[in-house]
């Protein structure tokens, strides 16, 4: 029978909440040239197995996606450059976002030599394989 330490997931839990709350604090705060470091919506989901963390990342490209996981933090950095307009436009509205946009998540004990992701339909899907499973 596989058992968890609830407290540590507790603990986990507490930490991530901590960790975003000051994520979104500082990336609104930096500002670089005229843009924001922006943030992305994820999902963040566990089996005995696997972490699965799925990201919303439309418009971009694998190639403008970097995935580092270092310390127990997995972080996502993606950038999308402004397009060349071929005319000259003033805008009106402009809600596109562009510049760095970037989470970070910990996430322990994750066997970072397997770690796989792919970008299909705008979601990025990183898989992160647990490095043991602790049996009591």
């Amino acid at each position: 029978m596989l058992k968890t330490n609830n407290g540590s997931k507790h603990r986990q839990a507490l930490d991530q909440l901590f960790y975003d709350v000051m994520e979104e604090k500082v990336s609104c705060a930096i500002k670089k040239g005229e843009s924001v470091i922006n943030t992305f919506d994820v999902d963040v989901r566990e089996n005995e197995a696997f972490f699965l963390v799925e990201a919303e990342l439309p418009g971009f490209t694998i190639d403008n996606i970097t995935i580092v996981y270092e310390n127990s933090y997995l972080s996502i950095i993606a950038q999308k450059h402004e397009g060349e307009s071929e005319e000259n436009y003033d805008f009106i509205r402009r809600e596109r976002r562009f510049g760095i946009f970037r989470r970070n998540f910990l996430v322990q004990n994750v066997d970072k030599e397997n770690i796989r992701a792919t970008l299909k339909n705008g979601v990025l899907k990183i898989d992160l394989p647990k490095s043991s499973h602790t049996i009591f």
